[in-house]
């Protein structure tokens, strides 16, 4: 409290009612500090509450096995693993050989198409030519072509050109319905690939879309020509 020196008395006690009165003021607003504070702290902390409980606590893991059930790795399912040659290489052969399958069984060739367009982005230019393929000349519909003749593909190599690109050749020997051998295609193609998000497919659930493609490969382009007539 200021000291009161002088000896009107009416002042003193004007100074005093401030000095007391102004310390409260000052105690009032620190206190509202401290109370905004820990309204902020507890903001924080419901967040971060909320965001912890909001995150999965399982963790989903794939575990391989050989033939003896000796565990050969263990992966986690939530993550798409990295790409290796091999994987590329294996799309690659794959996806020529789902394509360019004809065989009298409904089944298994409306199997194949459908394995061919799990690794097809409809905004890539591979999904177009696809489609060109599958529904354009008649003869090479795959199911009105095979009520004539069957074609089984043979792939011969996959070198790598690049990263992302894979030259095929394969050998496709083509049958008459009575099994009789009409002749062999020689054909060579240069793939290209990429690895996407799961969810890339819009038309899929990401559930679907993880059975259908697990690894989000996809063929982005690719370009065929044949290395001799038949």
């Amino acid at each position: 409290m200021e000291k009161l020196d002088t000896a009107n008395p009416y002042l003193n006690a004007r100074r005093s009612w401030n000095s007391i009165f102004g310390g409260i003021v000052s105690l009032s607003q620190f206190s509202q500090l401290i109370a905004l504070g820990c309204i902020l702290i507890a903001i924080a902390a419901v967040g971060g509450l909320y965001n912890i409980g909001s995150q999965s606590k399982f963790i989903p893991l794939v575990v391989m096995q050989d033939a003896n059930h000796k565990v050969v790795s263990v992966t986690r399912a939530d993550r798409v693993a990295s790409v290796e040659t091999g994987d590329f290489e294996a799309l690659a052969a794959s996806f020529i050989e789902n394509v360019r399958l004809v065989t009298p069984d409904v089944q298994l060739q409306r199997k194949a198409i459908l394995k061919a367009y799990c690794v097809l982005n409809a905004q890539d230019a591979a999904t177009q030519k696809v489609n060109e393929y599958l529904n354009g000349k008649e003869e090479n519909r795959p199911f009105k072509r095979a009520a004539t003749e069957t074609v089984s593909t043979e792939v011969t190599s996959v070198l790598k050109e690049t990263d992302l690109s894979y030259q095929v050749e394969w050998v496709e020997h083509i049958r008459d319905r009575q099994g009789g051998k009409k002749g062999d295609l020689e054909m060579r193609a240069l793939v290209t690939m990429y690895q996407g998000s799961p969810n890339i497919r819009d038309n899929q659930t990401p559930e679907e879309n993880a059975l259908c493609n697990p690894r989000a490969l996809y063929v982005k382009d690719f370009n065929w020509t044949k290395k001799n007539g038949l």
